[in-house]
């Protein structure tokens, strides 16, 4: 049989993980997400502040919005995968007992 172990994380009082413990994919996924978000913010600022005529281009609309799609679908699932599995881990541990 093989041998398989689980990568267990030491949280916090509060149940966070430290940036320390997270995987590469998942630094990955919220450097990201985080880039995306703040490009979109700053694109759509930029453009309206140095166009002479206070207006937002509909491809910088377009960017914005799909910048914020992307951004925000990579932190909710990376979020919601993470969730789902500490509460799996968690329901094992407690039938285990």
């Amino acid at each position: 049989m093989k041998n398989t172990t689980t990568k267990s994380f030491d949280c916090n009082k509060d149940g966070r993980i430290s940036w320390k413990e997270l995987d590469i994919k998942d630094k990955i996924a919220y450097v990201l997400a985080i880039f995306l978000i703040i490009s979109g913010i700053t694109m759509a600022f930029l453009c309206f502040f140095l166009n002479g005529e206070y207006t937002v281009y509909d491809g910088v609309l377009f960017y914005c919005s799909e910048a914020f799609v992307s951004g925000g679908g990579l932190l909710s699932i990376s979020l919601y995968v993470k969730n789902k599995m500490t509460e799996l881990k968690n329901y094992i541990t407690k039938k285990e007992e």
